[in-house]
Parts: C-alpha cells; structure tokens; sequence
C-alpha cells in the first residue's frame, strides 16, 4: 500500500446488463430498470463510506437479465477494477490496487440458462479512521420481518412526504447523519461540502414531480450484517424517485436510502 495521509477507494464498474456490486452484503452500484434495455453502465464510485475502517471486504458482481428478458445472455458481461487514490491528488495519484475481476472473458455458456451470474473477490484496505457507521447498531435480522416492513415502509413515506413538499431542509435534515459520514469518509472541504449542499437544492427547487409511494410491490431488504434495511420495488429499482421531466432524453432520479437504529428508542434514521 502507499504512504498516501487521505485514501480515497473506489470501483470502476462496466455492466452490460442488468447488475449490482456488493461490498460484503451492501450495495454499491445498481444499475435496472428501463436504461438496461441496451447499452451499458461505466463509472467510478467511492466505497470509503460503506468500508467504514480499514480490513479485508468481499466485492461481488452480480449480473440479471437485462429489462424484458428473462435470462442472462452469453453477450451479457460485466468488468469491475479497484483503485486507490490521494484525495488531494485524485487525477494523478489514482493507481490499480487490486486485479480487476468479470465474468468470463469469452461470454457465459450459451448452453446454460442463468437467472443470474455471481463473480467476487477478496480486497484489503488500509484507512486512517474508523467511521462511526453501522457496526453497533441494531440488529434487524432478530426482528419480526412483517412488523419491520410496516414501520420501514412509515417512515418511507415520511421521506415521500418531504419529497412531495420539495422541502429540502426537512429532507437535509433527515439525511444529516448520512452527510456526516460522507462527509469524513470522503474528507470533505468546506468547499465540497458546500458543493454538495448546493446540489441538494438544486434538485429540490426543480420542483419535480414524485412518483407514488405503493405498499403493494415492494420488498424489505436487510444488509449491513443485519444493521442497515431499506425497501426496493420488485423491478430492483428504489421506491422514492423524483420523475423526469423529459422521459425520452433522461431517466427518472432514484433516491437510494439505507436505514439503521443506532437504539429502538431513537428510530430509524438514513445512514
């Protein structure tokens, strides 16, 4: 490893198909509904905020078929890398620190029907903190998953609410402790936290219409090592979503939310 004071990690996907990346259990990229159709996803995300304290992680690819059909395809693939990077130097400090991982290089076998494909490896990273996360807080794998749903499934639409209003101090609010951590994980500036801030509020005073909030359809998920629970439609795709004005040049804004209870006492709050 370097000798770098602010590690930044981070993976590169390109998925073509529907997919996910997990780090251990917790989603880190997801990538369905309508834009899965054709083409592809490629990016870069940071991962310090779901490492959370330096150790080793598994990342696993998770390929399904793409929107329409029904099979993962042998024309179906899907690339991750790993790097690491100064946070003061991103551009030029940014190495590969892990082999990349993907599906088979020459496609999955034609002759095989896949549900879905599963790839992973095991990362080791090294960071200069311990965030306050998850770790400790409550189980929610010991709980009645029927009652969990029910108090989940309030408090999302507490958030809908909020969303419906455009009330983007409220839904700040909600979200402080989600900052917070982001906030360190990523060492942030003034400056960035700033930008980041500013682009809560632009999105909010687009004044976007809200897509309905339907119990009927979605499922609990529980991940973090039964810390963090959130609901997802069917389809894969996240319940609050703020609609597009323009369906045919952009897609809908998603809004993803994890949720955990430092206490029962304290409640659900995003994370």
């Amino acid at each position: 490893m370097t000798d770098f004071k602010n590690k930044l990690y981070s993976i590169y996907s390109r998925i073509y198909c529907s997919g996910a990346v997990f780090v251990n259990d917790v989603p880190v990229i997801e990538w369905f509904g309508d834009e899965t159709k054709e083409g592809g996803y490629g990016g870069d995300i940071l991962i310090n905020n779901v490492l959370l304290e330096s150790g080793k992680y598994k990342v696993m690819g998770k390929m399904y078929p793409r929107k329409g059909k029904e099979v993962v395809t042998e024309e179906d693939t899907m690339m991750l890398q790993f790097f690491c990077a100064d946070a003061e130097n991103w551009k030029k400090s940014r190495f590969q620190f892990h082999p990349q991982i993907e599906s088979p290089w020459d496609g999955l076998s034609e002759n095989i029907s896949y549900p879905f494909f599963e790839f992973a490896s095991e990362i080791e990273v090294e960071l200069p903190f311990t965030l306050d996360g998850w770790q400790k807080s409550v189980d929610f794998s010991k709980m009645d998953k029927d009652k969990l749903f029910k108090e989940v499934f309030a408090y999302y639409k507490q958030i809908h609410a909020i969303l419906r209003e455009n009330n983007a101090s409220k839904f700040l609010a909600l979200s402080k402790e989600k900052m917070t951590l982001q906030e360190q994980a990523f060492y942030f500036s003034e400056d960035r936290k700033n930008d980041f801030l500013n682009g809560v509020l632009q999105l909010f005073n687009q004044k976007l219409d809200v897509e309905p909030l339907n119990e009927s359809g979605l499922l609990l998920e529980i991940f973090g090592n039964g810390k963090l629970v959130r609901l997802i439609k069917s389809d894969k795709t996240q319940p609050l979503q703020f609609k597009s004005k323009d369906t045919d040049s952009q897609s809908n804004i998603e809004l993803e939310v994890k949720l955990h209870m430092r206490s029962i006492e304290k409640g659900f709050s995003i994370i």
